[in-house]
């Protein structure tokens, strides 16, 4: 069964958490409400799966110290900050703090919920992608200093002969290298290897490689 999403809304306007607070249960959200920043600090929340809905303008913190508390703590979530007074500067901040936008009051409810729905999207595309790259570069580390130069020429589009000419090794010595590879590395295809080894950065994706979705490994 399929979780479903939560919204956190933070805003002093009791009249306006309420009237959200339908409008997000009625698309189908969990939600909850706080009154203040230091109410939602208080909380402790580390729900996946969620979204902040924050107010700019809040007495004794902004939304955007507590954008910037959040941050501090090691605490990230997607956040759209929703207000109907925000300048250039505030925008910019809220921004480079790595808010998903900032949206002006007053807005449609439909356009509000799809906005959120966008940032969890966004967000949630952005942690698996960090999760890939976590895990190619520790794959790449059950390799020896040798099969890691290796597995680069390979990504590079070098073929054996052209890679023990470059190490100054046999042509025979790099295809074993090449096998031993994809062997420590349970890939079952030297395109899964190249792929493995761009997702890591290691080097970029050569000229030849075709453009598809997905992953091979």
């Amino acid at each position: 069964m399929t979780r479903k999403q939560t919204v956190y809304l933070v805003d002093d306007d009791e009249l306006l958490l309420k009237t959200l607070s339908t409008v997000f249960r009625f698309s189908g959200f969990e939600v909850r409400e706080f009154r203040s920043p230091f109410e939602f600090l208080e909380s402790n929340v580390r729900s996946e799966n969620a979204c902040v809905l924050l107010d700019l303008n809040m007495p004794y913190m902004t939304g955007l110290e507590l954008q910037e508390r959040l941050a501090q703590d090691g605490v990230f979530l997607p956040i759209v900050i929703y207000t109907g007074d925000a300048d250039v500067q505030a925008t910019v901040r809220a921004m480079a703090g790595g808010a998903f936008t900032l949206v002006q009051k007053p807005c449609s409810n439909q356009v509000l919920v799809e906005t959120v729905r966008k940032a969890m999207k966004a967000f949630n595309e952005e942690q698996e992608q960090a999760q890939r790259l976590t895990n190619a570069h520790q794959r790449l580390e059950t390799l020896s200093e040798r099969e890691k130069e290796v597995a680069m020429l390979v990504a590079e589009g070098l073929s054996s002969s052209e890679i023990a000419e470059k190490l100054g090794v046999g042509r025979r010595t790099a295809e074993s290298h090449r096998s031993n590879i994809l062997q420590k590395l349970e890939l079952k295809s030297t395109a899964a290897l190249i792929e493995l080894v761009v997702l890591a950065g290691l080097t970029s994706k050569p000229s030849f490689w075709p453009k598809r979705s997905g992953n091979r490994y």
